[in-house]
C-alpha cells in the first residue's frame, strides 16, 4: 500500500514591511582532485629526453676514469714556468716536488705554496729545458696516480693530485 507523502510546511508569506533575512550561500562542492603527471625526462624517448640540447647517444659516454690526469697548459704571461695542483690533502699537509729542473732533486722535495683550499702553486723562472718532476704529500708519500710529469719552460701547467 501506497503511504501518503508528509504535507510539506507552507512558505511564510513575504511581508513587504519586514526584512527577510539573507538567504545562506549555496554549500560549496568540492570538485576532485587528480593528479596531474607531470611529463619528465625520463618518460621520453632518448633524443627529445632534453630538447635543444645536441647529446650523443647514451651508449657513447665513456665514463672511465683515465690512468693519468692530463696537465691544462697554457704560455705564461710572465714567462715564468709555473705549477698549479689541484689536491685536497687535509690540514696541516704540505705538497712538494722531486725531480730534475733548477733548484730540483728526486731526493729531497721542495714545497708548493698554498694558494687556497686545494689549490698549491710552484714557481721556476729560470727554467730553460724542460723540467720532469712527481709530487708528494708531506715530502713522503708519492701521488702515484699523477706519476711523473713534464712541464714546458715559459708555460703555466694545471694538473690535479689524489692521493
Amino acid at each position: 500500500m501506497d503511504k501518503p507523502e508528509p504535507a510539506s510546511e507552507p512558505e511564510p508569506a513575504a511581508n513587504p514591511g519586514t526584512p527577510q533575512p539573507p538567504a545562506p550561500p549555496p554549500a560549496k562542492t568540492r570538485q576532485p582532485v587528480t593528479a596531474k603527471r607531470r611529463s619528465a625526462h625520463r618518460d621520453l624517448p632518448p633524443d627529445e629526453a632534453l630538447p635543444g640540447l645536441d647529446l650523443p647517444p647514451s651508449d657513447d659516454f665513456n665514463q672511465d676514469v683515465p690512468e693519468t690526469p692530463e696537465l691544462s697548459t697554457a704560455i705564461s704571461a710572465d714567462g715564468i714556468t709555473r705549477l698549479i695542483v689541484t689536491a685536497y690533502i687535509g690540514i696541516g699537509n704540505k705538497l712538494h716536488i722531486r725531480g730534475e729542473g733548477p733548484g730540483l732533486s728526486w731526493d729531497k722535495g721542495v714545497p708548493l705554496q698554498f694558494i687556497s683550499i686545494g689549490k698549491w702553486r710552484w714557481e721556476c723562472p729560470d727554467a730553460d729545458a724542460p723540467i720532469t718532476f712527481k709530487l708528494y704529500k708531506n715530502d713522503e708519500i708519492e701521488c702515484a696516480a699523477l706519476g711523473r710529469q713534464t712541464l714546458r719552460p715559459g708555460y703555466q701547467h694545471e694538473v690535479p693530485a689524489n692521493f
